[in-house]
């Protein structure tokens, strides 16, 4: 995971919408094992198309990484980097 200090720097080149960064704080403080969107869902007040949307563009920004659930192969797990 990004120090704090990294993260700050690389943040302030990447602008990031309000639920990206809501999402992103959230699953550093809470999601440090990983978390799903479903998870995400009972946190914010967010649709989920919101959470999917904020997911998909952290991903592309290399901010937060998947894997797959070993319980349920139907989902993933969301992790900060």
């Amino acid at each position: 995971m990004l120090s704090d200090e990294k993260l700050t720097k690389e943040l302030d080149t990447i602008s990031l919408t309000k639920s990206q960064s809501i999402v992103l704080d959230l699953m550093r403080t809470k999601g440090k094992k990983g978390v799903t969107p479903k998870q995400l869902l009972q946190e914010v007040p967010f649709a989920a198309r919101t959470v999917r949307y904020a997911l998909r563009k952290l991903l592309r920004k290399k901010l937060i990484k998947r894997i797959p659930c070993l319980q349920d192969m139907r989902q993933w797990i969301y992790l900060p980097v």
